[in-house]
């Protein structure tokens, strides 16, 4: 466990997330602290438009052209099919579905659509293969 801990102390990114129909969520467009960020299609209150996420894991920055009001509920969609991001876990603090983004080998991360909420969750199947795919280079820990 030692080991999982000090890997932590570094950053975590989502390097390569897809929605469920296996359609990469990156792109290159939009960059947070020089990494690519994770785009998805949102509506909010009959409104659609593009959204970007921080890539990495704790931040909640985004950017987008659409305003979002504290206490919104977005829809979270696959920019390029459209399927729904939503998944049957529900946010235990707002009652509410969260999205996912996929990771490779069925891993996701889990976020709550509410603007303000800062609900979320890691799922990794494979612990050292997901956090040896996610750890950003320059804070590896060096030996």
């Amino acid at each position: 466990m030692p080991e999982f801990t000090d890997k932590l102390k570094g950053k975590i990114r989502v390097g390569n997330g897809k929605c469920p129909a296996g359609h990469s969520l990156m792109t290159d467009k939009v960059l947070f602290d020089g990494q690519r960020a994770i785009v998805v299609k949102v509506k909010n209150k009959g409104h659609s438009s593009l959204l970007y996420l921080n890539p990495f894991y704790g931040k909640f920055e985004y950017k987008g052209e659409m305003k979002f009001e504290h206490g919104d509920v977005i829809e979270v969609f696959c920019p390029e099919c459209g399927v729904s991001l939503a998944i049957d876990d529900t946010c235990h603090l707002c009652d509410i579905a969260m999205f996912a983004v996929q990771l490779p080998d069925g891993g996701q991360v889990e976020a709550c659509p509410k603007i303000g909420c800062h609900r979320h969750s890691l799922k990794i199947v494979d612990v050292d293969e997901q956090l040896g795919r996610m750890y950003v280079d320059e804070t590896k820990v060096q030996m």
